[in-house]
């Protein structure tokens, strides 16, 4: 059974207004008859003008004292919400109000309230977490280096050979760091905002990243089925470079031998979509949001030499252009990356010719 309705706080406090008004009438209507009924003597016009006077005024200070009283308990949530407010930190971000009484305004308040916080300490959570395994990423790196080091000056004199062998290893290791920090700095480029927005034929930028990672397909024995129609976007083009990079990086790294990558770019509307799919192992559906987060893989973290920042940096970007992400498990094994994003207003925007073939 549906219950009816209960009157919302703005309700209930005009109520009380009301209710006040009309008892302060009544009772000076009272007040007054009882002067002309028991007076005991004529009363003069001046005289009863006092006496109104003085009855008004006891009786507003009454009734402004009891509003104050009763509008002081019902605003009691609201107290509760400034206190609250005051007096919670980053360390205290698992309390809620949970407040209870009547559906009004001040309990979707509360409420509202309460979903902020969550918002807030979720956002905390992934912060620390982002920062502890960024942190772990590059302590291996720097730990390596240190052994190295450690061993050139603590052990047997190395022959020129041996040095060079340590310096190539080393520069292999730094530039290694260099990567995972360029990587960093564009998943925080991306949560902050894209630079100056454009016309970007993605298309276009997707065709340059087919053919920066031509080689590793061709190492990987893969089989690339591109259909790339056109695709003009709006927004910056050196983050949906990184974008189309990460993706085809992903669909290579993550696929089996002999493996197929299936691109297609197209305009839906004032959309335009680019869809990346490739073979690879089975992905539980369960997986699948874990995939987005920073340092995760399917059903892993930290694995091999990858920094798992492909995809967290692929929603980053999207967020930042108002696009949508979506991801999809294939029955057969392998995952189908679907970006959509805002079209540009009719106009140019070209990539430069030579790096297009």
């Amino acid at each position: 059974m549906r219950l009816p309705p209960r009157p919302t706080f703005r309700a209930r406090l005009a109520l009380l207004l009301a209710a006040k008004g009309a008892l302060t009438v009544t009772l000076l209507l009272v007040a007054s008859y009882l002067l002309f009924l028991f007076g005991g003597h004529p009363v003069s016009r001046a005289s009863l003008l006092v006496e109104y006077g003085i009855v008004l005024a006891v009786l507003s200070a009454i009734t402004w004292g009891l509003a104050w009283l009763l509008s002081g308990w019902m605003l009691r949530p609201l107290r509760r919400i400034t206190d609250a407010a005051r007096r919670i930190t980053g360390e205290d971000l698992h309390e809620r109000l949970a407040l209870d009484g009547p559906a009004d305004e001040l309990t979707e308040l509360g409420d509202t309230f309460d979903a902020m916080l969550a918002r807030l300490e979720a956002a905390f959570a992934g912060q620390q977490m982002f920062a502890a395994n960024a942190a772990h990423e590059l302590r291996t790196p720097l730990a390596v280096m240190r052994a190295e080091l450690d061993l050139l000056l603590t052990g047997p004199e190395p022959s020129p050979a041996e040095v060079r062998d340590t310096a190539a290893r080393l520069r292999h290791t730094v530039l290694s760091s260099e990567r995972l920090l360029e990587r960093l700095l564009t998943l925080s480029r991306g949560m902050l905002a894209p630079g100056e927005q454009e016309p970007v034929p993605l298309d276009q930028v997707t065709w340059q990243a087919l053919a920066a990672a031509a080689e590793s397909t061709r190492a990987h024995g893969l089989t690339i089925r591109p259909r790339l129609h056109e695709a003009r976007a709006y927004g910056d083009l050196s983050l949906l470079g990184e974008l189309a990079g990460n993706l085809i990086g992903n669909a290579v790294k993550y696929n089996c031998p002999d493996g197929w990558i299936a691109v297609d770019t197209c305009t839906d509307g004032d959309r335009v979509i680019l869809e990346i799919a490739n073979s690879g192992q089975r992905i539980a559906d369960a997986d699948l949001d874990g995939l987005l987060e920073p340092f995760r893989r399917a059903g892993q973290q930290r694995t091999g030499n990858s920094s798992g920042l492909g995809l967290s940096i692929v929603r980053a970007i999207v967020t930042a252009h108002g696009g949508e992400l979506g991801l999809r498990a294939l029955a057969g094994g392998g995952l189908a990356v679907r970006v959509s994003l805002p079209a540009a207003p009719d106009g140019g925007g070209q990539v430069p010719a030579s790096s297009s073939s």
